[in-house]
């Protein structure tokens, strides 16, 4: 199931990272990082508590697809995974998605109120 006014399920497939028969990557147009890129469901799902048992290893097995893809390119430090569920700060996600944000040595993550955040 696609809802119109979702930017997940309305994204450019020369956008697409990679995919499986149940989810894609995609790069964040907001990124924190070079490389910042969300593992999304293909069904519009708002909850990780909501997909099924497919979906979650199909969407565990995107995102380790990702990390090893991010290990290639840019060899980060690290990683930062993850993602909101529910009504998080006044915002609710429409659309399940994981995110992947490459950790580099020296650089600071400066996290934005996607994640709570707000500017001093």
């Amino acid at each position: 199931m696609t809802e119109t006014n979702c930017q997940y399920c309305n994204f450019d497939e020369y956008d697409v990272l990679d995919k499986n028969d149940f989810g894609v990557i995609l790069p964040e147009p907001n990124a924190l990082s070079k490389g910042h890129c969300v593992i999304i469901p293909l069904r519009h799902v708002s909850s990780f508590f909501d997909i099924t048992d497919k979906e979650r290893k199909s969407l565990m097995s995107l995102l380790e697809l990702a990390r090893n893809e991010l290990q290639l390119r840019h060899q980060p430090s690290g990683f930062h995974i993850g993602f909101n569920d529910g009504e998080i700060f006044g915002n609710v996600s429409e659309h399940l998605h994981i995110h992947i944000i490459p950790r580099y040595k020296d650089q600071e993550l400066k996290l934005d109120a996607r994640w709570g955040m707000t500017k001093d």
